[in-house]
């Protein structure tokens, strides 16, 4: 694998958790004003479609972190030839699953302070 093939993946890598961070944060959004107007027969229609975005962004976050998750595997992947099968792409899966949340959690946390800049 060459280098530059290695800088790639991990740039789309490192995109696909942004975009994961983006849609966590609307699905925060969404769940807030789904959970804040609930019930209110005047509001039915507009928790319904806060219902529907939520959903939404919230399988998009589960679909994007299972793309990146694949992609940082690729980039990561080590050849242990010494163990079988599983054995030798857990570790390697493990790592890529803790930098992938870490990353998104982190782009989300850098998102919130841009956004939150933004408007003041």
């Amino acid at each position: 694998m060459t280098t530059a093939s290695r800088i790639l993946r991990l740039s789309v890598a490192i995109i696909l958790m942004l975009l994961a961070a983006d849609c966590f944060l609307k699905y925060l959004w969404w769940t807030a004003c789904y959970s804040a107007w609930y019930g209110i027969p005047k509001l039915a229609s507009q928790w319904k479609t806060a219902g529907a975005r939520a959903s939404l962004n919230g399988w998009s976050v589960i679909v994007l972190e299972f793309a990146s998750v694949a992609i940082l595997f690729t980039v990561l992947r080590r050849q242990f030839f010494e163990t079988p099968g599983f054995l030798r792409n857990a570790p390697t899966l493990i790592l890529a699953s803790i930098l992938t949340m870490a990353g998104t959690a982190l782009l989300a946390l850098a998102l919130t302070w841009i956004k939150q800049t933004a408007l003041y």
